[in-house]
C-alpha cells in the first residue's frame, strides 16, 4: 500500500498532439497536477487563483520538478520541446516513454526492453538514473553489459520454469553452463539406464510377481525423465547466399544534407566482399539515412552510388515491417514462398523454415497481432533471410 509503480512497455505508441513537457506532465502526480494547475492560472486564472497556484507549486517545490523534465528529455535527446508527440519517430516516442516512467522516481521501475533506441551515453545516463538507494527495479532486456551493471540478480525463463541466479549476468552465464553440464551428464545416466530397464522389461514373462510389477512402473518413470531432452532452443540461420561477384557496392563523391544539417559529405568507399562494417555514433547522426543512401532508398544530393549486378540486398531496417494484425505467421512466409532453397541443393518448406526461426507448427498458426517485439523481429529477420542475400 502506497508504493508507487512505474512501467515502461517494450511498443510505445503514442497519438497525442501535446507538445513533449505537456506530454510528460499528463501524470497524477502532485507535482505534475500543481504545474499545470499554474500554467491555467497564469492563462487567464484570476489573481487569487493565480496565487493559490504558486504557494502550491513553492510548498512541492514543482520548480525544481519543471527543470528536471527538461533534463531529462535532454538526456534523452529530445530536445524540441514544442515538436507534437504523434510527430516523433517510434525510437523517440520510446525515449520519452522512458523519460515520463523515471520522472517522479517511483518506488518500483518494470522496464521492458529500456535501452531500445539508446546510443551509449543515453545508456550511462539511464544507469545513473537507476543508481538509487531503495528503488526495487525488474527489466527485461537483452544488453548483457547493461544487465551486468545495474542487476544483481537474474531470473532466467526458459521452457515453461524460472530459474534465479544471485550475482551478475558474466556470474549467470558462467552458472548456466555449469547447470547444462550436469543436465546432460544426468540425461545420458538416465538413458543408459533406460536402455538396461528396457532389455528387462522384454526378457520378462507375462506373469509378474509385486515386485516386478513395480519395477515396470518405475520403468514407464524413468523413461518419462529421460524422454525430457535438456537441450534450448536455437535459431538456425543456415540460408543459402546468392553468388557474389567481384563489383558490390561503389560510392564515390556521397553528399546528402537536410537544410544546414550535413549527413555525410564527400564520401567515397568501395564495399568488398568479405567486408564486416559497423556504423558508430549517437542517436540522430544520420546512420540509418547512411545505410538509405546506400541501398538506393534514398536519393543523394551529389555524388554516385552503384550496385554490383549480382548483389542481392538484405535490408533489416529498424522499423520493421508491417503486416496486417490478422495476418497469420505461416501466411507472412508463404507470401514470399512456398519452398526455400538452402546450399548443397536441399529445400525447406515455409513450415520449416519459421521452426528454425522458433516459430512451432502450432505458433505458426497465430496471428502476427499476438506476436510480442521479440517474435515481430525475429519473423522480419527471416523474411530477410529467404531472399538468400549476398550483402545484409
Amino acid at each position: 500500500r502506497g508504493i508507487r509503480v512505474g512501467y515502461l512497455d517494450q511498443d510505445v505508441a503514442m497519438t497525442s498532439d501535446r507538445t513533449l513537457v505537456d506530454e510528460m506532465l499528463d501524470q497524477d502526480d502532485d507535482r505534475s497536477v500543481a504545474i499545470r494547475a499554474y500554467e491555467h492560472a497564469l492563462a487567464g486564472g484570476t489573481g487569487p487563483a493565480l496565487e493559490k497556484a504558486l504557494a502550491r507549486m513553492e510548498e512541492l517545490k514543482a520548480w525544481d520538478h519543471e527543470a528536471r523534465i527538461k533534463g531529462l528529455l535532454s538526456q534523452f535527446g529530445l530536445t524540441d520541446l514544442e515538436v507534437p508527440v504523434n510527430r516523433l519517430s517510434g525510437g523517440q516516442q520510446k525515449r520519452l516513454a522512458l523519460a515520463k516512467v523515471l520522472l517522479d522516481r517511483p518506488d518500483v521501475l518494470i522496464l521492458d526492453e529500456p535501452t531500445n533506441h539508446l546510443d551509449v551515453a543515453m545508456i550511462e545516463q539511464l544507469e545513473g538514473e537507476l543508481a538509487v538507494p531503495g528503488l526495487t527495479l525488474l527489466l527485461v532486456t537483452h544488453d548483457r553489459y547493461f544487465l551486468d551493471n545495474v542487476c544483481d540478480e537474474l531470473i532466467e525463463i526458459e521452457r515453461g520454469g524460472a530459474q534465479r541466479f544471485r550475482g551478475s549476468y558474466s556470474y549467470y552465464v558462467e552458472k548456466k553452463a555449469l547447470a547444462d553440464a550436469v543436465a546432460e551428464a544426468t540425461q545420458q545416466r538416465l538413458q543408459g539406464l533406460m536402455r538396461r530397464e528396457l532389455a528387462w522389461m522384454r526378457r520378462m514373462p507375462r506373469a509378474r510377481g509385486t515386485k516386478s510389477r513395480s519395477r515396470v512402473a518405475a520403468f514407464h518413470d524413468l523413461e518419462e525423465a529421460a524422454g525430457k531432452r535438456a537441450q534450448k532452443d536455437e535459431l538456425s540461420l543456415s540460408v543459402n547466399v546468392t553468388r557474389l561477384g567481384g563489383k558490390v557496392i561503389e560510392v564515390r563523391n556521397l553528399h546528402k544534407a537536410f537544410g544546414d544539417r550535413v549527413i555525410v559529405d564527400r564520401f567515397s568507399y568501395s564495399f568488398k566482399r568479405g567486408d564486416r562494417i559497423g556504423l558508430v555514433g549517437p542517436n540522430g547522426v544520420g546512420k540509418s539515412t547512411f545505410i538509405e543512401l546506400i541501398t538506393g532508398a534514398m536519393p543523394p544530393d551529389k555524388g554516385k552510388v552503384t550496385i554490383g549486378d549480382t548483389v542481392v540486398l538484405g535490408h533489416y531496417d529498424q522499423q520493421g515491417a508491417q503486416w496486417p494484425e490478422e495476418k497469420r505467421v505461416i501466411e507472412v512466409v508463404r507470401e514470399i514462398a512456398e519452398v526455400i532453397p538452402l546450399n548443397k541443393g536441399r529445400e525447406l518448406t515455409a513450415a520449416q523454415l519459421l521452426e528454425r526461426f522458433l516459430f512451432d507448427r502450432d505458433k505458426q498458426w497465430d496471428p502476427v497481432g499476438v506476436l510480442s517485439g521479440g517474435e515481430r523481429r525475429r519473423l522480419y529477420l527471416c523474411t530477410v533471410l529467404m531472399a538468400n542475400p549476398n550483402v545484409l
